[in-house]
Parts: C-alpha cells; structure tokens; sequence
C-alpha cells in the first residue's frame, strides 16, 4: 500500500479516536509533504535513511512559503511537529499494516530553540482594551475627531480577559459552551476533549471580578441563548467561533492597538507569569493550565524568580543605605 492511500486509514483512525481537527490537518500536512518528498512509496519500503533524508531537507534544504513572506527556516517546534506526525503514522502502520519494521525507530526529536516568553505588559492588555471598546478615530470634514463604541465591544473585552484571567488554550476557549460557566462563582469547566486525552484534560479554572463582570455584560447582553450554546459566537450570523477566527480577531486588535505579535497563546504565558508573581504557587499553576508534568511550569517559574531577583536589586536595603 502506497503511503497516500494509508494516509487516509491513518486520518479516519484519528477521527474516530476523537483527535483534535487540527491535530489531524497537521499530520495530513506532514504526511502529504513526506509522500511529495518520498515520490509516495509503499509504505513497507520507507527505510530509516530515507526519514534521516526528509528531515535533512526539513532543515537545510524546505524553502517556507508563508503569506508573511518570512522565509526564514523552520523553527524547532515546527521541525518536532513533524517528527510527531511521522512517529504517529508508523505506529498505526506497524499494527494496522503490520510492518516488519518501522523505519522511525531511530528518529531523534529535533532540538526546539524555543522563542524567547514575553508576556503582555499591563499597558499591552489596557490598549487592547480600549480598541476592543472603541472604534479607530474616525474624521470627516471639519468635524472633530470621533469614535464609537463597536458592536462587539463587550464579546471582544470578554475573550481577551477570560484568556488572561485563566490561561487557557485557545482550542478549549473556542469549545467553551454557556453552562461551561458558573456565572455567579466564575468557575468554568474544561471538559476532556477527544478519546486521547492527550492536552485537554478535565479540570476547573476560575475567573476573578473583573473578567467575571465582563462576561457576564457579554452574555446578559447577547439574544436568547440555551445552556448548550456556544459561548463565544460571530456577530454576523452567531456561529460558534472557532480557533482561527479568535486568532485573527486577536491578530487584528493588535495591530489596532500598536501592540506587537498579540496570539492566544501570548495571553497564557501572560496568565502563568502574572500568576506566581503574585503569589500563586506552581502545583496550583500546573493544575490550572491542564499540563501533565511540572517542565513547561518550570519555565515560567524561572522567569518569575528572575523578577524576583531584579526587584531585589533594584530594592535591596543594605545597597540603598549605601553602607
């Protein structure tokens, strides 16, 4: 069987072990990209060398075309995206197929090279406050400037707070639905997500005042809704809103606002940082993010004991009486 035609048992298996849909695109990706590289082989025939060349091209030789029109390589997250995709397909193959021997034994995880963390700064989340709020300054004739208030001001305000008050992924944001959330107490539940459990696991987060008032203005303001309904909705045709529209709506009121680089994810190590410098510890903040270990933590919390230490210089009593 040709690598192609796999491919689409491999998919279906996914779908029916409930992964995520963008989980399953990403190894479609991957795998359709190592068939055009591969001149779609029988699967049996793929050999080690043959992944050892794929990922040399990866690396060294793959030319992005992003509508960016950033051509730099790929990153190291991207390049163990692959890997996992590759990894996966073969584990289905060996049973499914039953290959003699999977060619992927030897596959070595790239190195990621993480991006530097830079949360948001309290000036970021008030500027994309206020452009969620208001219009850009509009002028016509000799009338003096204006603005208005938006149409979705109170759902943007809404989504931008519950991701910084909770840290959550922006999938488990998108799948949110109105009895997910305890609108008195500001819990909300994050159901388990797929038949793999693998990132969303069953857990509760919570919404502090501020963040709580701003949903509820959303939803005390939105048309009758069900408890089922979604919880974030298009305003033109009330449509769930999925990961991608939350993406670029985040995308579009950043560069309203002047603040650089806005994303879903920013919000969460915005959350995790501003969490332990305020006191909160690291076992209650691994709960929180839903994460299985403490290393991804780890991270945050050096970051947060580097602030630490600079507060100290900047505030050390012996240095400051000059003795």
């Amino acid at each position: 069987m040709n690598l192609l035609t796999a491919l689409d048992g491999f998919l279906l298996s996914l779908r029916a072990r409930g992964y995520a849909l963008a989980t399953i695109e990403l190894y479609r990706y991957v795998l359709d990209n190592l068939a055009d590289f591969l001149d779609n082989p029988e699967v049996g025939r793929i050999k080690p060398a043959d992944l050892d060349r794929y990922f040399a091209y990866l690396r060294d030789g793959y030319h992005p075309n992003r509508k960016s029109g950033d051509a730099s390589p790929l990153a190291g997250s991207t390049l163990q995206n692959h890997h996992k995709g590759v990894k996966a397909f073969f584990g289905w193959a060996a049973d499914e197929l039953r290959l003699k021997t999977r060619p992927d034994t030897r596959l070595k995880l790239p190195d990621n090279n993480p991006r530097l963390i830079k949360p948001l700064t309290q000036d970021e989340i008030k500027a994309l406050m206020a452009v969620a709020e208001r219009t850009k300054a509009a002028q016509t004739g000799t009338r003096k400037a204006f603005t208005m208030r938006r149409r979705t001001a109170d759902r943007d305000a809404a989504i931008v707070l519950v991701l910084l008050d909770t840290g959550l992924r922006v999938g488990e944001l998108a799948r949110l639905t109105v009895k997910d959330v305890n609108i008195t107490t500001g819990e909300i539940f994050i159901a388990p997500f797929g038949e793999s459990r693998r990132k969303t696991k069953s857990r509760a987060v919570f919404l502090g005042k501020v963040a709580l008032r701003a949903l509820w203005r959303y939803l005390a303001a939105r048309p009758a809704h069900s408890p089922a309904d979604p919880l974030f909705v298009s305003s033109r045709d009330g449509s769930p809103m999925n990961r991608n529209s939350i993406r670029l709506l985040l995308a579009d009121m950043g560069q309203r606002a002047g603040v650089e680089n806005v994303h879903p994810h920013r919000f969460r190590h915005t959350f995790a940082i501003e969490f332990l410098r305020n006191g909160g510890d690291v076992f209650s903040l691994q709960r929180l993010l839903g994460h299985a270990d403490l290393e991804t933590v780890k991270i945050y919390l050096e970051l947060a004991q580097a602030d630490t230490q600079n507060a100290h210089r900047r505030a050390s009593p012996a240095d400051r009486m000059k003795l």
